[in-house]
């Protein structure tokens, strides 16, 4: 998730991951890759920038987890805290009020962590984990104050409708929608980029990343003038998908060899590439950096699409809004290449 919420973890996941995730997978395991020079991807196009309070936000919220958290070991605590869940929450939203950001934490770092679970779960077993936790974070059910996840998904909640209940809800339904993709079995037969794609804008959360930015940013934005970006969200979601897959490449192959063979599989778009060109791996993701360049190009034509309509002025939050986008591209590139979650994943 995302984080996502963005994991992606794109588990997957955030990801689940960036937010979060993973992608396609294929059924088959791929092959041994060989060791090749490090590439340097083309120049991005777009400035990253962080929330000022990350620090002190990273270090509460990550207490917080640590403090409550089942880790089974003091390895798991070390990678929980080095790959920076809410540092790419900031990454992502660094327009959010002060008094929400937190909450955009909390959220894409505990769908991150129930994505690392899955990883170890069948598809059946994992959607019965996640159905569970469906009516709790609506409020319909208690939880069980023994079993952290449970508790710590509705004591959120509530907090977030309490500071915020109109924009709080309009994230529930995203949320679920990310979390059966994770273990959607579709994901072990999509074979083609285009039906990934479509896939993937679920499993890295776009509509769960875009409608917390909504939450963390205050920005009330009509029905109206969100079908209106709609194009700019598409586009954005495939450059965090795709981007989170040529960076977590290592991660989920190392996962596949030890984790279950469902909620580990492939889903990659470097595996999808790979077989529909027979390409190496290295070359597939390659081949996905000049993509996620080009889609940061076609962001800055959309945008000026959107600044020429003369029949649909954009708002000052819709504008917001749109620059949001451009920081989750940003953002989620920032993260995916220094955090060691993908950079070191046997470490972290």
């Amino acid at each position: 998730m995302a984080p996502a919420l963005i994991d992606s973890q794109e588990s997957t996941s955030f990801h689940s991951k960036a937010f979060l995730g993973k992608d396609y997978a294929s059924p088959r395991a791929p092959a041994v890759r060989p060791v090749v020079e490090k590439y340097t991807p083309p120049q991005g196009r777009f400035e990253p920038k962080c929330h000022p309070f990350e620090a002190a936000v990273s270090e509460e919220v990550n207490g917080f987890f640590l403090s409550h958290w089942p880790f089974k070991s003091d390895r798991e605590r070390k990678k929980f805290v080095a790959a920076g869940f809410s540092r790419v929450t900031c990454l992502y939203f660094p327009m959010a009020k002060d008094d929400r950001i937190h909450f955009a934490c909390r959220l894409l770092t505990l769908l991150f962590l129930i994505d690392d679970l899955l990883e170890d779960m069948s598809f059946e077993d994992g959607s019965i984990y996640n159905e569970k936790l469906i009516p709790i974070a609506r409020g319909h059910v208690l939880p069980d104050r023994t079993v952290p996840v449970e508790w710590i998904m509705y004591d959120l909640w509530e907090s977030m409708r309490a500071h915020d209940k109109v924009l709080a809800d309009e994230i529930l339904e995203p949320v679920f929608t990310f979390m059966r993709a994770q273990t959607d079995k579709a994901r072990l037969t999509i074979k083609e980029m285009g039906p990934y794609l479509v896939y993937r804008e679920k499993d890295v959360g776009k509509a769960l990343l875009c409608a917390l930015m909504r939450f963390s940013m205050e920005l009330y934005i009509t029905p109206q003038e969100l079908s209106s970006v709609q194009p700019l969200e598409q586009n954005c979601a495939k450059h965090l998908s795709v981007l989170n897959d040529i960076m977590s490449w290592d991660k989920e192959y190392l996962a596949y060899q030890t984790g279950h063979p469902e909620g580990s599989a492939i889903c990659s778009a470097v595996q999808v590439l790979s077989d529909e060109t027979s390409l190496p791996y290295e070359a597939c993701k390659r081949v996905l950096w000049v993509m996620c360049r080009e889609w940061e190009h076609q962001h800055v034509l959309l945008v000026e699409e959107a600044e020429a309509a003369v029949n649909f002025p954009l708002s000052e939050s819709l504008r917001a809004y749109i620059k949001g986008l451009e920081y989750q591209i940003s953002g989620n590139e920032l993260w995916s290449v220094t955090t060691l979650r993908y950079n070191s994943p046997g470490a972290a």
